[in-house]
């Protein structure tokens, strides 16, 4: 499945107001009639992906008018506009996997309603070593964990998948052995997850969370074709089929 991440931008931090207000829907249905033209096939919609953030201008935690409530206000917005135009859209909830500052509020209290979201994601990565604030190893089931814990426990029992994902290779760990560890944890821990994006982008300066080496390509590799098939086994008893992507 292609998935479109729409970043609403403002650069003034107050962009949850202007989008529940409608401010962007001249673009959103620009959008859409191009989509419609082009025979209207199926792709994921996730409008301000981690929005439990303070990093975006659409991030909650980033006080002033970006509220919760005004979160919801905006999503719910989104998700009739694309509803109501009759687009082919698998409408994304995109939390990161944590709250700031290990904040524990539940995602229940961002969460919109089951009527306007079909799936549920989060980004799970381990930051260690992109600056003084990630001087810590993660493993995946630790930036992975409560995220997937908060999302299973929302109304309306909605599909699961990890928004984004990766890993440094910091202080001497092994970026192979997190991706063999997180490929087994989604397959036999995590199992109500049908989606995930890899990212495989060297960014934030760190020029490491692509496969560098031949151990970490290797390790991607034979995960990918250990785990697809068993994953797609387990996903298709439920009838909602399995899927993996990259970045």
């Amino acid at each position: 499945q292609v998935v479109l991440v729409i970043q609403l931008r403002s650069h003034d931090y107050r962009s949850l107001q202007a989008v529940g207000e409608g401010r962007y829907d001249k673009q959103l249905n620009a959008f859409i009639d191009e989509w419609k033209a082009d025979g209207n096939r199926r792709l994921g919609i996730r409008p301000m992906h981690e929005f439990n953030g303070d990093w975006y201008e659409w991030g909650t935690y980033r006080g002033g008018s970006n509220s919760k409530a005004a979160f919801k206000r905006a999503y719910t917005h989104v998700s009739r506009l694309f509803r109501k135009r009759g687009a082919n859209a698998v409408m994304q909830l995109s939390y990161n996997c944590v709250n700031p500052n290990d904040d524990q509020t539940s995602f229940k209290e961002w969460y919109p309603g089951a009527e306007h979201v079909d799936m549920v994601l989060c980004s799970a990565y381990n930051r260690a070593g992109i600056d003084s604030d990630h001087q810590k190893w993660e493993t995946f089931e630790q930036v992975f964990g409560w995220g997937y814990k908060q999302m299973a426990a929302l109304p309306g029992r909605k599909r699961l998948g990890v928004a984004e994902m990766g890993t440094t290779s910091w202080g001497g760990h092994s970026k192979a052995q997190w991706i063999r560890d997180a490929f087994k944890a989604l397959v036999n821990q995590y199992t109500r997850v049908e989606e995930g994006f890899w990212l495989l982008q060297n960014k934030d300066g760190s020029g490491d969370w692509n496969l560098n080496t031949r151990s970490e390509v290797a390790a991607f590799g034979q995960s990918m074709r250990k785990y697809e098939y068993a994953a797609d086994g387990v996903k298709g008893k439920g009838g909602g089929g399995g899927g993996h992507g990259t970045q």
